[in-house]
């Protein structure tokens, strides 16, 4: 039998590969990769590191579904979230995933989400209010979102407002997530590495977040509340035997997942929809039409998202384009193949909704902004692993439900009162993060709607 080829990938540089480019830019060194070889595509690395590229539907399913059991997530970037999340849905593998998984989902389901809608919307005012009655008029909106849901999972998720220590736990998530992110686009870390300035402000962020979800877990545990919200059903998830839950290491490693990727994937997905919206004004008209037709003077609710078709299509469209969670790795425990090609044991496998979006043999269009796609091809009529903005298979994102309610009302909160207008000049880049930032953030023009409030 003839030995499979190996996968075809940019060689770089003598010695070390691809691995500066990777470090200096992946989002366009993937992108590159992707449209000058193919599919599947093999980077070249220092030494025994094997790093790999697929970007086929079929590819992802067979790595998420299809095979899902020899594909854990990636050690190598697990290791370096876990010194900031522990061992929460995002970074854990195996049984106790699911069982943990088991134990979280009845928190993300169920009526409780539904009544998320007016602490979304109330915030959404009150962000809108604070910047008319400041006379804001330009500002990176990126800051000012990641604040806005970050108020939001506190209020709606945690039932708490911390008031003027929000901005300090923005802050603190934020220097958590550049940190992991400097560490994961180190192909091999230095023992000196730990000594540095990064690392100790790393490890003071760290704490204080600590501090905030020990004491709030300590404080529910002794008086708890009457309420719903999902710090509760977690404190009172059991498993099938019904008398074990989840520990308050365990409670806090879900809370920090949830900071990690329920806020700041949700406000990126919002920096980008509005950034969207400004560079297709006709797509704002048409949403301003849709919210003045079902809507009206007063505040959006949720019971209006069914009847808002357009401002979801946008949405979704948003998603497509700039999905937050851009990529995601594994590695598999053992030998396979993709696409013809020989993956190894213990390789890096690189998953890339961003790409696998604008995949032109699925979308017709790939790179432009078109939200009637979604409703003239409904899912049906493409493969099911050709959008997964929330991933898919068994590590389906669960808080998929939240953000699809939240994303669509802040909107057209926000919309009801201002309309936001890029800055001359600037160019909308993604540029490599944990998450899909814009690159230089998001400067706007806030211009008061008429008849807004």
């Amino acid at each position: 039998m003839r030995p499979l080829p190996e996968a075809p990938g940019p060689k770089g540089y003598p010695v070390v590969g691809m691995g500066p480019h990777l470090a200096r830019d992946l989002v366009g060194t993937f992108t590159r990769a992707w449209r000058e070889h193919g599919d599947v595509v093999r980077f070249a690395l220092p030494g025994s590191l094997r790093l790999f590229l697929v970007t086929h539907p079929s590819h992802l399913q067979h790595v998420l579904e299809d095979n899902q059991p020899i594909y854990p997530k990636d050690p190598l970037s697990v290791g370096k979230f876990e010194s900031f999340v522990g061992t929460g849905l995002f970074t854990s593998n195996g049984e106790y995933h699911f069982r943990q998984r088991r134990l979280a989902q009845p928190a993300f389901k169920g009526a409780r989400v539904a009544s998320y809608g007016p602490a979304m919307v109330s915030a959404s005012g009150d962000l809108v209010a604070g910047w008319r009655r400041a006379g804001i008029t330009d500002a990176d909106i990126t800051p000012e979102l990641m604040r806005l849901a970050l108020t939001i999972v506190l209020r709606t998720v945690f039932s708490v407002d911390v008031g003027d220590q929000a901005e300090r736990i923005a802050s603190a998530v934020r220097t958590c997530n550049a940190y992991t992110n400097t560490r994961l686009q180190r192909f091999v870390e230095l023992p000196l590495a730990r000594l540095g300035r990064a690392h100790r402000r790393f490890v003071a962020a760290r704490a204080l977040l600590d501090r905030f979800v020990y004491d709030l877990i300590r404080r529910r545990r002794r008086d708890p509340l009457d309420g719903d919200d999902l710090l509760s059903r977690l404190l009172a998830a059991r498993d099938e035997s019904g008398t074990r839950g989840m520990t308050d290491r365990q409670i806090r490693d879900e809370v920090v997942t949830i900071f990690l990727g329920g806020y700041e994937t949700t406000a990126l997905s919002l920096v980008w929809t509005f950034s969207l919206l400004s560079r297709h004004p006709e797509a704002e008209v048409a949403v301003r039409a849709e919210l003045a037709d079902r809507v009206g003077d007063r505040p959006v609710t949720a019971a209006d998202l069914p009847a808002l078709t357009y401002l979801r299509l946008v949405y979704q469209e948003s998603l497509r384009l700039y999905p937050p969670v851009w990529t995601m790795s594994r590695s598999p425990i053992e030998h396979d193949v993709i696409g013809g090609h020989r993956i190894p044991r213990g390789s890096q496998v690189f998953l890339s909704p961003y790409l696998v979006h604008r995949h032109p043999e699925f979308w017709d269009n790939p790179e432009g902004f078109q939200p009637e796609r979604f409703a003239k091809q409904g899912p049906a009529q493409r493969p099911r692993y050709s959008y997964l903005p929330f991933s898919r298979g068994p590590r389906l994102c669960p808080g998929s439900g939240i953000a699809l309610l939240e994303a669509p009302l802040v909107i057209a909160r926000i919309l009801q009162s201002y309309r936001l207008s890029l800055q001359p000049g600037h160019l909308c880049v993604p540029t490599s993060n944990v998450f899909l930032y814009p690159k230089g953030g998001m400067p706007m023009r806030l211009t008061p709607a008429s008849g807004g409030w």
